[in-house]
């Protein structure tokens, strides 16, 4: 008889990673995206959106379609989880309405409004909370999405999210690595269908379509790839009495920050958002002393003490590639009086926003962090305000590792089943990381506990973007046979609080059933915008072992990565 199975879907190739384990942890920066708070503006108070991302995609996952043995598909209700407050919208249609789970998984989701802003119909944000998780560890893929948002500006429309697509092994054209980022401009939107009827505002999205950018976090599909449509609704908080001064807020925004690759080749959008165009004086030529002088935007290599406000010294910021945004009165003078700097000017528009285009490359002569940096330009006083940065990163080609290994000793099979073997459990590599003492039997298998040696976690980054670190352990092997990793679990915590930790989910080990740590689990992780600083990740950790297992010293490779 011909089997046929549902067609998986085709991925795009690209693997960028930055792997370590131990204690030594590689952090992949992100972007920072944010948007302009004008007094002209109305905040967007509350609302929801709804989306399933890919009809066809949450059919393929729910069903866990042509899932692969050993691991087989994980169980009903386990294959697409969501964080809290998003919800499955259960008015929806679902992709697999066989499916036992109550509510039905493959439902799309309701994710309920967090916030925005709200100038007119060309141009508005409007961001939401919750997220929601694809797991297929017979795939190799586990894929989270959070944060979602709507941005209108001008005549573009787009769903913005958070990232993090983590593929195990190579599967069709599935490629291992990580991949993700931070306030991803996900999918454009062909038809948004805006409209405002009193304080709501509605859009009924159609023509949803994967972006290149998407394409490269989300390796799932190419750019182009029509997804589903979206619907949004929300409440608009009261209109401001004086919106015609506008109370600047600086930000920034770039197209991408990661991946790049450092020969140059690249260069990456630059937007800001409420710089005060009137806020900087020049003191010197180019521009006519006394008029607005605006920003330097510069792509380089700064000293972590850079800012001319905290008094660093200009030897402190090492320029790779700069454009100087100004008001268009300056600008206009500049380019006139000194024409040869005219390409390197963009205009700071009244409402406080500029684009400038910067050139990406590495610059390995001098020291510092690599990034997008704001200053005041033209000789002005310094203006802590406008002193602002996002961190860029370059692709790191492959992955490196620096592995544990993890040993066990199994005892042989007691005879009475009531008498405790005895079980030892350690990781090499200059440090005890497990101490399971002596094992016990339990009913019909070997069970030993412990905990991992403690994981430090510290960010001091600017814009404190979202973090994770997860982890994956190897089958183990020993001259005497081998014994699956799955049947490794953990329950992570945070010993000690900071930079936004957050402990992951409990995970059995897979002795009944799962993948327990043979499939990438999270040990904790941050959301974006979190309090800088430091914590201490810890997990107990629960070994369950047939009765059979032979005896012998068994090792195992426990790789712990960090994503941000």
């Amino acid at each position: 008889m011909t089997q046929h199975h549902p067609a998986v879907p085709t991925h795009r190739r690209r693997a960028r990673a930055l792997v370590a384990a131990g204690a030594a942890f590689a952090v992949i920066a992100a972007g920072l995206m944010a948007t302009p708070a004008y007094a002209a503006d109305r905040p967007v108070d509350s609302g929801s959106v709804k989306w399933g991302l890919k009809e066809s995609f949450r059919s393929y996952v729910g069903r866990q379609t042509a899932a692969l043995p050993p691991t087989g598909p994980l169980p009903v209700g386990q294959r697409i989880t969501l964080t809290a407050p998003a919800q499955f919208d259960t008015t929806g249609t679902p992709a697999w309405p066989q499916s036992t789970s109550n509510p039905n998984e493959t439902l799309p989701y309701t994710l309920p409004v967090s916030g925005g802003s709200f100038t007119d119909t060309s141009h508005f944000t409007v961001q939401t909370a919750g997220a929601f998780h694809y797991h297929f560890p017979s795939h190799y893929f586990t894929i989270d999405i959070s944060n979602v948002g709507v941005e209108v500006d001008g005549t573009n429309a787009f769903v913005k999210a958070d990232v993090s697509a983590v593929v195990t092994g190579d599967f069709g054209d599935f490629k291992e690595g990580v991949y993700g980022g931070t306030g991803v401009r996900l999918a454009t939107i062909d038809t948004p269908g805006i409209t405002v009827s009193g304080s709501t505002v509605t859009v009924n999205a159609s023509g949803v379509k994967l972006t290149a950018e998407g394409a490269a976090a989300l390796p799932l599909y190419a750019a182009g790839e029509l997804l589903d449509n979206l619907t949004l609704s929300a409440t608009l908080g009261q209109e401001p009495t004086n919106p015609t001064n506008p109370t600047f807020t600086p930000q920034l925004s770039v197209s991408k920050a990661t991946g790049f690759n450092p020969d140059g080749s690249e260069t990456v959008t630059v937007t800001g958002t409420g710089f005060d165009p009137n806020a900087n004086i020049s003191t010197r030529v180019p521009v006519t002393v006394g008029q607005p002088s605006g920003v330097y935007v510069v792509f380089g290599k700064f000293a972590t003490a850079w800012k001319p406000s905290a008094g660093a010294a200009s030897s402190a910021r090492k320029v790779i590639s700069q454009k100087w945004a100004m008001p268009i009165a300056s600008l206009n003078q500049v380019s006139t009086s000194y024409p040869s700097q005219a390409a390197s000017l963009v205009e700071l528009k009244p409402d406080g926003s500029f684009t400038a285009t910067l050139q990406v490359k590495t610059d390995e002569a001098s020291t510092g962090n690599y990034g997008v940096y704001t200053y005041a330009g033209g000789g002005a006083a310094a203006n802590a305000a406008q002193e602002l940065s996002v961190p860029i990163s370059f692709a790191v080609p492959g992955t490196s590792t620096d592995d544990l290994d993890i040993d066990v000793t199994v005892p042989t099979k007691p005879v009475d089943p009531e008498e405790p073997g005895e079980f030892v459990w350690r990781i090499d590599g200059g440090t005890t990381a497990v101490n399971l003492g002596t094992a016990a039997v339990s009913g019909d298998h070997f069970a030993a506990s412990g905990q991992l040696a403690p994981v430090a976690v510290t960010d001091t980054r600017a814009g404190t973007p979202a973090w994770s670190i997860s982890a994956q352990v190897s089958d183990f092997a020993s001259t005497a046979g081998s014994f699956d990793g799955k049947h490794l679990g953990w329950t992570p915590t945070v010993t000690s609080p900071g930079a936004g930790a957050t402990a992951g989910a409990a995970i059995v080990s897979g002795f009944a059933e799962g993948s327990g740590l043979k499939s990438s689990r999270t040990l904790g992780s941050a959301v974006g915008g979190h309090a800088g600083g430091s914590a201490t990740l810890g997990a107990g950790l629960n070994l369950q072992l047939p009765l059979d297992t032979a005896a012998g010293d068994y090792k195992g490779t426990l790789t712990l990565t960090a994503v941000s």
